[in-house]
């Protein structure tokens, strides 16, 4: 492992770019996995007899706990360092898929892929997505971008990859292979991932030219961060703006699958996944560098705005074609947020101790990915259609970026 740094770090190539190819592959496993589960929704719901609002909880609890686990798997970074929290991701995240295989029950499924699957996933997205702003100031969003860009190649792979596997072994065999698949690919990453620059001697002078914010490792500072953080109102702003603004993702990602099937077009559902997936991945590569030299912050509360429309035109979605323009605009908005997700807290708030501020950002994607894939099945299983329920939804995402503006305007960023 040392012998690849060495040989890593002695290129010409800022070594700061190879931790974003790691953070690359972190989020494909993360989210290519997790945005995949609606593939899944019928066999899950076929297998235990149960409707789609009781599956939906399997994906809603999994959301939860890789979100809500945020705070304390920031404050585990910090303390074990990235590399070393990659290996326990992978065997918290492969070991849960392994046993969630093997569940007789709605219940075992929960605490094996929900609980043990969704601890490992919230680790490596506390790693993945707040380990490149610690090596990149100047170029901060361009490296987050491409970092994030590999959770639309994660789409685009794993969503085709699922539903071939639960087509050709079944649901149980497609965990199995997945659980192992993506717990060697986070391995990999661990290989390539350094804790620090000065490990490797790289220059990170262009990157901070006024010097690189130091976080502690003491409990004692990473809770005062917490503490200054709850008392801002522009934070707690931003929190429930992030609440609001991404019930349209999960509502889509979740329920696109069924929605399609309704309108007898199903493989198109599923393609519509990996639609979204390689219009976010293209987004995220493209939208950093712009958003260095537009704004930041501007260019999130547009792309926010534009998965909100998104939800309020998808019952329009009922032939292929439309389906998947909506899939790819979804894709885009989705990318420009995603590419930002970790730049916004960064900017708004320091750098100092960022894996702790943005664990504890993190929370609030726990909210609608716990409530709104379930309320959405609910919606349908009461009124037999999807469109009461994707309007509603994109009304919500729209509040939860006038939000995000307001806190940006109160931080004098926008």
């Amino acid at each position: 492992m040392r012998f690849l740094q060495t040989r890593l770090a002695d290129a010409s190539t800022y070594y700061g770019w190879v931790i974003v190819g790691a953070c690359f592959l972190v989020s494909g496993v993360v989210f290519g996995m997790t945005y995949s589960f609606g593939i899944f929704l019928d066999p899950l719901a076929s297998s235990f007899r149960a409707s789609t609002a009781r599956v939906s909880l399997v994906f809603g609890v999994q959301l939860f706990v890789l979100y809500a686990a945020g705070p304390p798997m920031g404050g585990l970074v910090e303390w074990l360092g990235p590399r070393r929290s990659l290996v326990l991701a992978a065997g918290l995240l492969g070991g849960g898929m392994l046993a969630g295989s093997r569940a007789g029950s709605l219940l075992a499924l929960v605490a094996t892929y929900s609980v043990v699957t969704g601890a490992g996933m919230s680790l490596a997205f506390v790693i993945g997505y707040a380990t490149p702003p610690q090596w990149f100031q100047r170029r901060r969003g361009l490296a987050t971008g491409i970092a994030s860009a590999g959770l639309g190649v994660g789409m685009v792979i794993i969503a085709p990859t699922a539903s071939m596997l639960v087509t050709r072994v079944g649901w149980r065999g497609a965990f199995l292979f997945l659980g192992g698949g993506l717990a060697v690919t986070l391995l990999l990453a661990a290989l390539l991932m350094v804790d620090e620059p000065g490990h490797v001697d790289a220059a990170i002078d262009a990157e901070f030219p006024e010097g690189r914010p130091e976080s502690k490792d003491g409990w004692r500072d990473q809770l005062r961060t917490v503490r200054e953080a709850v008392k801002n109102r522009a934070f707690l702003l931003l929190f429930a703006g992030y609440v609001l603004m991404y019930v349209s993702l999960y509502v889509l990602l979740n329920h696109v699958v069924n929605f399609a099937t309704e309108q007898g077009i199903r493989a198109t559902g599923v393609l519509a996944l990996s639609v979204v997936g390689g219009a976010t991945t293209l987004t995220r590569l493209a939208v950093g560098g712009v958003a260095d030299r537009l704004g930041r912050l501007a260019i999130f509360v547009v792309c926010g705005a534009v998965m909100g429309s998104v939800l309020l035109a998808l019952p329009l979605g009922r032939t292929p074609a439309v389906l998947l323009a909506l899939a790819a605009c979804f894709g885009i908005g989705y990318g420009g947020t995603g590419a930002l997700l970790s730049s916004v807290p960064a900017d708004l708030f320091g750098g100092r101790n960022l894996n702790t501020l943005f664990g504890l950002v993190s929370l609030s994607f726990a909210i609608p990915g716990l409530l709104a894939p379930a309320a959405a099945g609910f919606g349908f299983d009461r009124f037999g259609t999807y469109t009461p329920v994707f309007v509603a939804s994109g009304l919500v995402g729209f509040l939860g970026v006038l939000l995000v503006a307001a806190a940006a305007r109160l931080q004098g960023e926008l």
